[in-house]
């Protein structure tokens, strides 16, 4: 399937209209209260919107894998912009992200992101990502909410799993908290990187079952990466065709 001109120019124009049109409530709302749910339901309406303008239907699995109320370390794979809507207009989960410092830097569009409370680190300097993702971790995991981190850090160049960065399960060590792996398919070929010949599709997540950390300690870390990479690999499909349908 070829690109299509429309659906790029169409999402190019709902950004530049509905991104300050929503920003505008999600910065007044932190004046008076902290990033909470209203903030995150006006992420997901901008995202379900900006979705919608790229044609891509989305599809979850793997909601029995939830408890509900629980909180999670989120370890998808990053296949592309895509996925990044995906999660945020799909993903049955309040989470904040965590992102590289330069995405809070963009007008409008950065502002927006940081109402939402993201954990933004130095991705450059490792040492410095995981000392801000133990300094920031607890605030951010109170009540419910959880933390999704791309744990190979960047988009894949090729549609497979890139190697995995230790920051995710440092924090689900020392918190005690489950690893939740969710698993895109599609998005890469809907929208690869360094690239915006966008085509529309379809985006389906796959909710692995939590892998559990309580009483771990560093010296896991290893392992928990492998089973983490494991459970990404069981239900990734770098065939999938997300425009057959």
């Amino acid at each position: 399937m070829k690109k299509s001109p429309f659906r790029i120019a169409l999402t190019a124009l709902g950004l530049v209209v509905f991104t300050p049109i929503i920003a505008t409530p999600m910065l007044l709302s932190v004046i008076f209260v902290k990033p909470g749910k209203f903030v995150f339901y006006l992420m997901r309406l901008w995202s379900r919107i900006i979705s919608a303008l790229m044609g891509l239907k989305i599809s979850v699995f793997g909601t029995e894998n939830l408890e509900p109320g629980a909180s999670y370390i989120i370890t998808p794979n990053h296949q592309g912009i895509a996925d990044i809507h995906a999660m945020a207009s799909a993903l049955p989960v309040y989470f904040r992200w965590v992102l590289k410092k330069e995405l809070l830097r963009i007008p409008v569009f950065g502002w927006a992101l940081w109402c939402t409370g993201p954990i933004a680190i130095d991705r450059s300097n490792t040492a410095n990502s995981i000392e801000t993702l133990n300094k920031e971790k607890d605030e951010k995991l109170k009540d419910g909410w959880s933390v999704l981190i791309y744990p190979e850090g960047t988009r894949t160049p090729d549609g497979n799993l890139k190697d995995f960065k230790k920051g995710a399960f440092m924090m689900a060590v020392q918190t005690g908290i489950p690893i939740l792996p969710v698993v895109c398919n599609g998005a890469f070929k809907i929208l690869p990187k360094k690239t915006i010949a966008l085509r529309p599709g379809h985006v389906t997540l796959t909710i692995c079952p939590p892998i559990p950390t309580q009483g771990l300690s560093e010296e896991d870390v290893p392992e928990l990466m492998s089973k983490t990479r494991q459970a990404l690999l069981s239900e990734l499909r770098p065939d999938f065709d997300p425009f057959s349908d």
